[in-house]
C-alpha cells in the first residue's frame, strides 16, 4: 500500500493536486481499505454480542424469505428461530456480514424443503393444501367463480393434484417439488402439463377465467 501511495503521490503531482489535496484523497482511500478489512472480519456466531446483532438485523428479513416457501407464517417462523438456535449451538461457526446472508438463505432454503419432505407423506397434505387453496381463492372479493375452480381440482389425480398446488401455493421451482416429492424434473412437468390440460377442459366454458386465475 505505502508504494501504491507513492506512485500515486508522483500521478497527483503531476495533475496538478496540491499536497492538502492528495492528503484528503489518501485518507479516503485509507477509509476504504479499513471498511474493506471490517467487512470481511471473520465474526464468531458464539459471541453473544455478535449474534444478538445478528439476530437483530436479519430475523424479519429470513422470515420474509422463508415466507416464500411456507405458507404458514408461524411455520416460517419457526425454522428461522430453529436456524438462529442451531448456529448458536455451533460454537466455532465463523461468518463475515458478506457470508452470513448467503450461508443463512441456503440453511433456511434447505430446512422449508426438509418441512415439506416431512409434511408430504402425511395423509392429511393434499387436504391441507387444498384447504390453503381455498383459502386463497376466498381472499379474491371480486372472483365469484370459486366453486367452479374448486371443482375442477377435485378432477385431478392424486400425484396431479399435488404438484400442481405445490407450484401454485407454494411458488416452488421444478427442481425443488421434485425434491421434495422424489421424482424427477420431467415427471414434475409432466404432472403440471397435464394439471393444466384438466383444469382447462374443466372450465373451457370459463375460458377467460382460466387464463385470469393461472396467468
Amino acid at each position: 500500500i505505502t508504494n501504491s501511495f507513492t506512485d500515486s503521490s508522483y500521478v497527483f503531482k503531476r495533475k496538478g493536486l496540491s499536497s492538502t489535496q492528495f492528503i484528503c484523497i489518501k485518507l479516503v482511500f485509507l477509509q476504504k481499505i479499513i471498511e474493506y478489512c471490517r467487512l470481511f472480519k471473520l465474526m464468531e456466531i458464539a459471541n453473544e454480542q455478535i449474534f444478538e446483532k445478528l439476530f437483530r438485523d436479519h430475523y424479519s428479513l429470513l422470515c420474509n424469505y422463508a415466507c416464500r416457501y411456507i405458507t404458514d407464517s408461524q411455520t416460517a417462523e419457526d425454522i428461522v428461530q430453529t436456524f438462529f438456535i442451531s448456529i448458536w449451538e455451533k460454537k466455532h461457526l465463523t461468518v463475515t456480514q458478506e457470508t452470513f446472508l448467503p450461508y443463512a438463505y441456503r440453511a433456511i432454503r434447505n430446512s422449508c424443503i426438509n418441512y415439506y419432505k416431512s409434511e408430504i407423506i402425511k395423509e392429511d397434505f393434499i387436504a391441507s393444501l387444498t384447504e390453503e387453496w381455498n383459502l386463497q381463492l376466498d381472499d379474491k372479493d371480486d372472483f365469484i367463480y370459486q366453486k367452479e375452480v374448486q371443482l375442477a381440482l377435485q378432477k385431478l389425480p392424486e400425484k396431479c393434484r399435488k404438484v400442481f398446488l405445490l407450484k401454485c401455493i407454494t411458488g416452488l421451482k421444478y427442481k425443488e417439488i421434485a425434491e421434495i416429492s422424489n421424482i424427477s424434473v420431467n415427471t414434475v412437468k409432466y404432472h403440471l402439463g397435464e394439471a393444466f390440460r384438466i383444469m382447462k377442459e374443466e372450465l373451457k366454458h370459463l375460458t377467460f377465467i382460466f387464463f385470469y386465475f393461472f396467468f
